[in-house]
């Protein structure tokens, strides 16, 4: 074996296509990881020419000569079999796990060897969640295997309370990024803060500002007797557009204390199975965070009227 050794997982053989080194001719692709289960070995694999014929070539790990990331390097001499003989192969992998007490701890799905000898370092299995551990997939050792059989593997109860974890589960992932996904919440809830604050600074100075336009206007054009109707006229005018800028800013603020709420719910802990509770709104403030105003409203330097 041209490769330096190292330990590999079963399940990155299978489905590698096989070339064979001396002719570069497409053997096929893994079908079935051979394996010698009373030793804990790896002794090769077998490889399927095509997709409905029942020929299959058996390679031993001595003629396996380079792991590329797609694709496998064989020495040539591959020893012809069949579906039949193949099928009758040992195996651990997807048998269930049980302790000598009675107790299942899950299913075997994978296993680590070394890539030169075929020695099995650790059978992987999958637990669904078992005497207060969380899901995930965890390290077994050969040496704790006590039998097995057709469906199951049976296993010293003693091993089973030192297991480590060789993948976390996905409740174990969660509460890892759950701090990430509330730190970057806040970070964003500042800024988010300080542009409202802003944004409601700019509608208030808006609204002061058309009114006292307004007024100017009606002072002015009213200190003409002639033009008497025309400054009723643009007074009404200035009490709507008033009016309207009003409406525009209560609308505004409405937005705010949506966009806070919402912000509110997703801050809610993820691992709660339950939905979590509508907080007070009321006493949300000028002062909190909305994250669901649109960027076009919160960047919008134009006139509402």
């Amino acid at each position: 074996m041209a490769d330096a050794a190292k330990i590999m997982r079963h399940s990155q053989l299978l489905n590698r296509l096989v070339i064979d080194r001396d002719t570069t001719e497409e053997l096929g692709r893994i079908d079935v990881v051979w394996m010698h289960p009373p030793a804990h070995r790896v002794m090769g694999f077998i490889c399927k020419p095509g997709f409905m014929t029942k020929q299959r070539y058996a390679f031993n790990l001595k003629q396996l000569y380079r792991i590329g990331p797609e694709s496998i390097l064989v020495s040539s001499g591959a020893a012809e079999t069949n579906v039949k003989e193949v099928a009758l192969l040992e195996t651990l992998i997807g048998l269930e796990l049980w302790t000598d007490a009675g107790e299942r701890l899950g299913r075997i799905i994978d296993c680590l060897f070394d890539r030169q000898t075929g020695n099995i370092t650790h059978y992987l299995f999958k637990s669904g969640g078992w005497r207060g551990f969380t899901s995930g997939v965890y390290q077994l050792p050969p040496r704790a295997v006590m039998s097995f059989g057709r469906k199951k593997v049976l296993v010293t109860a003693k091993v089973s309370a030192n297991l480590k974890v060789f993948q976390e589960g996905l409740e174990d992932r969660l509460v890892q990024v759950s701090d990430r996904i509330k730190s970057g919440y806040t970070q964003e809830l500042d800024s988010l803060t300080s542009r409202a604050q802003k944004l409601t600074q700019q509608a208030e100075e808006r609204l002061q500002k058309l009114a006292e336009q307004a007024n100017e206007q009606v002072e002015a054009f009213g200190q003409a007797e002639e033009e008497e109707d025309f400054g009723q006229q643009l007074q009404e005018r200035s009490q709507k557009l008033m009016q309207q800028a009003k409406q525009k800013s209560r609308a505004l603020w409405e937005r705010v204390e949506d966009g806070a709420f919402n912000l509110t719910e997703e801050l809610s802990n993820p691992e709660e199975s339950r939905p979590a509770s509508r907080p007070n709104v009321e006493a949300i403030t000028q002062e909190d965070v909305i994250k669901n105003i649109p960027i076009e409203d919160l960047e919008d330097d134009e006139p509402w009227i």
